[in-house]
């Protein structure tokens, strides 16, 4: 899949000081490549480093090495402030992250975290004296939870270091008879955005916040949850027992509260917010007509998968059995925007959709390279924030006439909660069909989904199953992958007509 929403041409401006740092750092990088063997070509794109106001922002300079992204471990150690250490005799080198180690062979495409090792796919190579690990070990030091004082944004390929002075501190469950709150310490107030209330799961981002730590919660009616800083503030996710009725929300005189319950008359009697399935299919909450996107096609290939077929030629495959697959589970009308071999631009993808009427929509693509190459799932939806891709507030339908008109790029911003909430629930059942397998949530700006009206989402999976009844990718088969999307999609689909 070719990368949607990244800015790749790469002239975001670094502010105050760091525009006379970066330079430096490029200039270096560059003489570094001068002596650099053949195999290592030009620079990839940089990596940004915003270190919020205690440092300068800079640049990480990866180098193209047979083709692939690598990054210096010295760069790795300067950012992170990890402690490095070599043993030449065996060719080995660690990096010390706090409390966790990597370990990296050179020529092994194995990592050891803290002792467990990692497929990392590209080995780690020796060049001029410097250890390079593959740059997909960034995104994976916040993946797996290696580092904590920091983000990555995989939209413009940037680490966020957080603030030292953090909005919203010190949250924690408190079990309260029969309500169970979750409360934190507010520095200003944040507006808080509910993307969707249900009664097995709440998500809430609390808009522009920061957060001093990660923390997960259970006890209570909340069966398992987190609190975690995302790109455009902080987000609350609650998993709930069989139980819940209501939920409140209130933000002001420095506390955050969020409260569930089990008790249906404090919901009668307005305390408390009726949990309610996920408002999908109109009036009526009857799924009619999915649409099925098969990325890329005709001229435009997509990514070159492992073996040599093409993304475009996967992706078809693909719909087309799930497309099979939700026929069988649902009585919806299940349509494709492409059913062979042609070039269909974006905007006529989405047209297909929003002229059909569709209640969902599910993009399909499959990837080559990064986080999922060695096999897993990625679900992108439209990010929260409350602004379009073009960085403006998202425009107020108008009704005209008792027809509500709804601006093209602003269109899915009234769905984005429906689609983060089928998005969990794909991952969530992709993560149950398939253990061991990675399977990421992604949220950020993506065109391609910014002017459908209904709930929608990006599918991405990788490396590619190859076509037959016998082939696997990471021990699943394209009619595996099908089965369960199309089993998460009418479990979602049930739960929303309550």
């Amino acid at each position: 899949m070719r990368p949607l929403g990244r800015d790749r041409s790469h002239g975001r401006r670094i502010p105050g000081r760091a525009s006379r740092a970066v330079p430096s750092v490029a200039a270096f990088a560059l003489a570094v490549l001068a002596a650099l063997p053949a195999s290592a070509a030009r620079t990839a794109a940089p990596i940004f480093v915003d270190h919020a106001e205690e440092r300068p922002a800079e640049r990480i300079m990866p180098i193209l090495i047979d083709g692939a992204s690598y990054v210096s471990t010295n760069d790795l150690a300067r950012v992170f402030g990890a402690t490095k250490y070599w043993r030449p005799e065996i060719q080995k080198l660690s990096l010390r992250l706090g409390e966790h180690t990597l370990r990296f062979t050179v020529d092994a495409p194995i990592v050891l975290v803290d002792e467990n090792g990692r497929n990392l796919i590209e080995p780690a190579r020796l060049i001029q004296g410097v250890v390079y690990a593959p740059e997909s070990i960034v995104r994976r030091i916040f993946e797996w939870g290696l580092f904590g004082d920091a983000t990555w944004d995989d939209a413009s390929r940037t680490i966020r270091f957080r603030s030292p002075v953090h909005i919203v501190r010190q949250a924690q469950l408190f079990p309260r008879g029969r309500v169970t709150e979750i409360s934190a310490t507010l520095l200003r107030c944040l507006p808080p955005r509910v993307l969707y209330a249900t009664p097995s799961e709440i998500r809430i981002l609390f808009e522009g916040g920061t957060l001093d730590t990660v923390r997960s919660f259970e006890g209570g009616i909340v069966t398992g949850g987190s609190i975690r800083e995302v790109a455009g503030g902080v987000e609350l996710r609650l998993r709930l027992g069989e139980d819940a009725k209501g939920y409140s929300v209130s933000v002001g005189s420095g506390r955050l509260k969020v409260s569930v319950t089990d008790d249906k008359d404090l919901v009668d009697a307005g305390l408390f917010n009726k949990l309610e399935p996920v408002p999908i299919g109109g009036p009526e909450r009857e799924v009619r007509t999915i649409v099925i996107d098969p990325g890329h096609g005709g001229t435009d290939l997509g990514a070159t998968l492992r073996g040599g077929m093409s993304e475009k030629d996967a992706a078809l495959d693909l719909a087309r059995a799930l497309r099979s697959a939700l026929s069988q589970r649902l009585s919806a009308r299940v349509i494709m925007t492409r059913e062979r071999d042609v070039e269909v631009s974006a905007a006529r993808r989405a047209e297909i959709a929003n002229e059909a009427g569709a209640d969902l929509f599910i993009s399909i693509h499959l990837d080559s390279e990064g986080s999922i190459k060695g096999g897993g799932f990625r679900v992108f939806t439209l990010s929260p924030g409350g602004t379009g891709a073009d960085g403006q507030p998202d425009a107020i339908p108008e009704d005209i006439d008792g027809v509500t008109l709804r601006p093209w790029l602003g269109a899915q911003a009234s769905a984005v909660g429906s689609s983060m909430a089928l998005a969990q629930a794909i991952a969530d059942s992709l993560q149950h069909s398939f253990p061991g397998t990675p399977v990421l949530t992604r949220q950020g700006p993506m065109r391609a989904l910014e002017p459908i009206v209904c709930p929608a989402i990006l599918l991405e999976s990788a490396p590619a199953a190859r076509t037959g009844p016998g082939a696997t990718s990471r021990g699943y088969t394209i009619y595996d992958y099908a089965q369960t999307v199309a089993e998460a999609i009418e479990k979602f689909v049930k739960a929303a007509r309550g």
